[in-house]
């Protein structure tokens, strides 16, 4: 475990010393100066470690008893770094980090919410919430040892009143979609992965294959219900509290502990259509780099009903691509469409199936049902994002193509990469003043994301590798997707990259509504200055980062696939692509939105 400096706060009154403290003071008279110093540095010593109100602290957070902590949380359902069941409460979702939170509580309520606010408030304990699990970060967690955090996975209930519905943050978006469907026929833009939790998904963005056609998840709320940093529950909306309602959609962990959302749902689309497009094997930078250029050049005019990622792999024989996404009409219409650009890649549609059931597309999308039991299965990982908002210059792409061929297919970890299309809804149908999301106008949304193999700790040079990934497309990228959160960036570069010029605002929301910054992790809207957090960007928890993990060529999509539910991809193996088990926010065979609650 990383070394962390030890260091004490102490607060002393000199006019009420301890009558047992006084007295050892006298032992120390003397007659020279060198004696004196002695004698003065002894005294302090003996009061700093003797006075009642001395407390230590480990890094940058008070270490409190569990009795401390207990009396405060009384009656509510805690669990405590000893306990049993702390072990898999505290699993983070990437494997690579690992975080010790002072307790768990998992409230019944939105009462409870509020008393364990309330609680962390007093205790001057970081309070984070955890709604699906997925953060990359881990700051459900915390993302440093000592938080007090709320896991809101118990918080299941939802109502339904005309085409709103109010969603409780403990439930997934598959338990979501399936009410949904059951209660009318109606439906939302989110991601593809049925286990992610709506807490963080609506928080930070939501995209998924619908949010061309209808926005992102978080365009959908119409209200929020939060509990407060002094311990009070607010509805947030446009005709109440509308400054912390706009950074709620964009940034609610900083704010308060959204405890449900109310969204205006939309009829389920009445036909739609899920393809996958198998492109050839690159061996060449400059071929990978025309292939990307066209894909770029056909989406940046398609039309709003295609949602289309270009998603990629390699290994040692070079880099294997697709095309994935939905069509939102029929089948012989997407055929028309796509066909040109399949013949121009040299490319061929796998499959392309029509379905006349949202239900049943959803589940293709996840490659898993909707409502199962269990987490998604652990990674260990490291990842970055870009969030480009125009073409991409060729000489771009060239240096891009000549590292991913000449350097990162002979890299010990498994990777993959990916486009998404943003645009249609996204951009047009909602103002970008609508809220504190940055990248209304965004074009393609890149996704990089290495794994160690089975698990096994980081590969030391893992994320070198993935770190020149994206830089070797973009040198200095200035916009990154925060539901990729990424724990390295510096703190000018998350604020810049993930909240543009919606920062300065936020941060005056933030003194407004949490002045005392009860909500807070190494990457929450900061008071003020960025010292004020107290908690350093680079995550403090334990990092399993190693030496160890070997390549492997043709290696399924998904070595945990077959005979496993706990997975978002389909049964299928492509031997051209490096596997990942992970739901996040996009389409089969790799979900890519996942939350940083």
């Amino acid at each position: 475990m990383k070394r962390q400096k030890i260091s004490l706060s102490w607060k002393l009154d000199f006019n009420h010393v301890p009558p047992h403290v006084a007295s050892h003071t006298k032992m120390f008279g003397s007659t020279t100066q060198n004696d004196s110093i002695r004698s003065w540095l002894f005294t302090l010593a003996f009061l700093l470690f003797s006075h009642p109100s001395f407390t230590y602290s480990y890094g940058s957070h008070v270490h409190l008893s569990r009795q401390s902590i207990d009396s405060c949380l009384t009656n509510l359902n805690v669990t405590y770094p000893r306990d049993p069941s702390f072990h898999s409460l505290s699993q983070t979702f990437n494997s690579r980090l690992s975080y010790t939170p002072a307790a768990i509580v998992l409230p019944s309520s939105v009462q409870d919410v509020e008393r364990l606010v309330t609680c962390g408030a007093h205790l001057k304990l970081s309070v984070v919430s955890r709604s699906g699990g997925h953060s990359y970060a881990g700051y459900g967690l915390g993302g440093v040892d000592g938080a007090l955090v709320a896991d809101l996975s118990s918080l299941k209930q939802i109502t339904s009143s005309g085409d709103n519905v109010v969603v409780q943050t403990g439930n997934t978006l598959g338990e979501v979609a399936t009410y949904l469907w059951d209660h009318g026929r109606r439906a939302l833009p989110h991601g593809t992965c049925p286990k992610v939790g709506t807490g963080g998904h609506t928080s930070y963005g939501g995209y998924g294959p619908y949010s061309r056609m209808a926005g992102l998840l978080m365009d959908r709320v119409v209200s929020a219900d939060v509990v407060l940093a002094n311990g009070t529950s607010v509805t947030a909306s446009e005709m109440s509290h509308p400054d912390l309602f706009w950074a709620l959609k964009g940034a609610a962990p900083s704010y308060g502990i959204v405890t449900s959302w109310t969204y205006s749902t939309l009829t389920a689309p009445m036909i739609s259509v899920s393809f996958f497009i198998s492109l050839p094997r690159y061996t060449g930078g400059g071929s990978f780099a025309t292939a990307f250029s066209k894909y770029q050049a056909f989406v940046h005019t398609a039309p709003r009903e295609l949602a289309m990622a270009f998603a990629f792999g390699g290994d040692s024989k070079g880099i294997g691509a697709q095309l994935t996404g939905n069509y939102f009409g029929s089948k012989s219409d997407f055929i028309n469409l796509v066909s040109g650009l399949v013949k121009d890649l040299n490319g061929s549609i796998s499959h392309a199936d029509e379905y006349s059931d949202w239900m049943k597309l959803l589940v293709a999308n996840g490659g898993e049902q909707l409502v199962t039991t269990g987490p998604s299965p652990p990674n260990t990982f490291f990842a970055k994002s870009l969030v480009t908002f125009d073409l991409l210059d060729d000489s771009s792409l060239k240096r891009w193509g000549d590292y991913l061929v000449n350097t990162a297919i002979h890299a010990d970890i498994g990777w993959f990469a990916q486009a998404d299309l943003y645009g249609g809804a996204i951009s047009s149908d909602f103002d970008a003043s609508s809220s504190s999301f940055a990248h209304r106008d965004a074009f393609l949304v890149f996704q990089f994301y290495g794994s160690s193999k089975d698990n096994a700790p980081y590969p030391s040079d893992g994320m070198d590798v993935i770190n020149k990934m994206l830089t070797s497309l973009s040198p200095n990228p200035t916009a990154a997707y925060p539901n990729y959160i990424d724990p390295t960036l510096s703190d000018s570069e998350w604020q810049s990259q993930y909240f543009g010029n919606n920062m300065a605002r936020l941060r005056e929301i933030k003194a407004s509504y949490d002045p005392n910054n009860v909500f807070k992790f190494p990457q929450s809207i900061p008071v003020g200055n960025m010292a004020d957090t107290g908690i350093p960007t680079q995550s403090m928890g334990t990092r399993k980062d190693s030496i160890s993990g070997t390549g492997e060529d043709d290696v399924p999509l998904n070595p945990h696939l077959h005979k496993n539910s706990d997975t978002c991809l389909p049964e299928t193996t492509v031997t051209s692509l490096t596997a990942f088990p992970f739901c996040l926010d996009s389409f089969h065979p790799f979900k890519f939105d996942v939350v940083p609650m």
